[in-house]
Parts: structure tokens; C-alpha cells; sequence
């Protein structure tokens, strides 16, 4: 959906000049990318808060995760989304890997399920779809560890883990806000034990 808000919302709609340019109400950014459609993504404006220092993060409460980012298609090829994202995954992670270069940013593979591919339930043809992908990965886990894709497209986020634990078995699939969510400090919290998905934070395991 962002490239279609980007590329064709104006065609359909009309430009959305009755409406104010987007501005950080936090941080005073004005996200002149975003003049057109008056649409920020939310990796933007995350990335946005942590350049400007105004979130408090903790990195090693990721720990345990060996991260590598998906180049969704159409948020990186078709629209250049390519830093933000990983600029919040190295701010709220410590391992984290990229896969070979011809295999990202401009280059990326499909996920197996979106853009062009559209499988739907097609897992067969989904599996086949995202082989290349799944070799990208392969090659990180074999060689660093890696455990955990992390991604920004919703299609990629719901199509990636069968697809993993078919090829890849051992890496598991995250939205990036996820870690981002893991690693966020609050003032006054109360002292945190699990993740957001209720499994334990890194030295929170419990003895044997």
C-alpha cells in the first residue's frame, strides 16, 4: 500500500493540498518527501525520534536475536525505503547481519507472496516463489547466526514465517516495530521479564 499511496493516490484523488505538510510534532521535522501525499511511514517517523534522541532504548533486551532486515518490494524497489528501516533495527538491536548485497535494497528478492507473485494460498507456488529469498537467508543463518528476519510489510510479515520454516527452519519472523517495542524504555516502568510476545528477555530465563 505505500507505493500505491505514493504512486497512484494523486491519479485517483487529486493532490492533497488542503491539507498541511507533515511536521514531527515531537521532534520539529518536516518530511518534505512526504509534500504529495501528506503520508509518513512509521519507520520514518520512528527513525525520525531516534536521531532526535527521544526514545529511550535498550539494545541488549535483544540479545538473544540474530537480526537480518526484508527488503519488502515495494516499499524498497519501487519506492526507496532502504535506511530508515535499518536504522532502527541497528538502534534497538546488537547483531544484526545483512544478507549478500545483490540480494537487498535495489536488489531485493520477493517475499514468495506479494508484488508481482500474488500467490495467495498457493503455498507451493509461494515456497517456489520465495526460494531465492530463503537462500539469502540460509546464508546468514549458516554463516552469522542469524535467527530472526525482520521486515516492514505486512503481505511479507503474515507470508515469511511458513515460508522460513520450510526452507530455513530456526529463523523466525519479526515486524520491525516489534523490536523496537522489546527494546523501548518507559519512564517508570516496572521491571520487565518477557518480550512482547511473553517469552523472557535476555537473562530473564528462568534457572533450570
Amino acid at each position: 500500500m505505500w507505493r500505491v499511496i505514493h504512486q497512484y493516490m494523486d491519479t485517483m484523488n487529486g493532490p492533497t493540498d488542503f491539507m498541511e505538510d507533515p511536521v514531527n510534532p515531537i521532534t520539529g521535522t518536516r518530511f518534505e518527501n512526504a509534500k504529495s501525499t501528506k503520508m509518513v511511514h512509521i519507520t520514518e517517523f520512528t527513525a525520525d525520534l531516534i536521531r532526535h534522541n527521544k526514545l529511550k532504548l535498550d539494545k541488549s533486551r535483544n540479545d538473544n536475536l540474530v537480526v537480518t532486515f526484508h527488503d519488502s518490494c515495494n516499499p524498497s524497489r519501487g519506492m526507496g525505503l532502504l535506511d530508515e528501516p535499518r536504522y532502527v533495527i541497528q538502534n534497538t538491536c546488537n547483531h544484526f547481519y545483512e544478507m549478500p548485497p545483490n540480494t537487498i535494497r535495489e536488489q531485493t528478492f520477493c517475499c514468495g507472496s506479494g508484488s508481482g507473485l500474488n500467490a495467495g494460498e498457493n503455498l507451493e507456488l509461494r515456497f517456489r516463489g520465495g526460494l531465492p529469498r530463503a537462500n539469502a537467508v540460509r546464508h546468514v543463518h549458516e554463516k552469522h547466526g542469524v535467527n530472526m528476519l525482520a521486515c516492514v510489510c505486512a503481505i511479507d510479515r503474515a507470508a515469511l514465517p511458513p515460508l522460513m520454516e520450510y526452507w530455513v527452519p530456526g529463523v523466525d519472523v519479526t515486524g520491525v516495530h516489534e523490536l523496537v517495542g522489546n527494546a523501548l524504555v518507559l519512564d517508570g516502568e516496572k521491571e520487565r521479564k518477557t518480550d512482547l510476545r511473553g517469552e523472557p528477555l535476555p537473562g530473564m530465563e528462568e534457572e533450570e
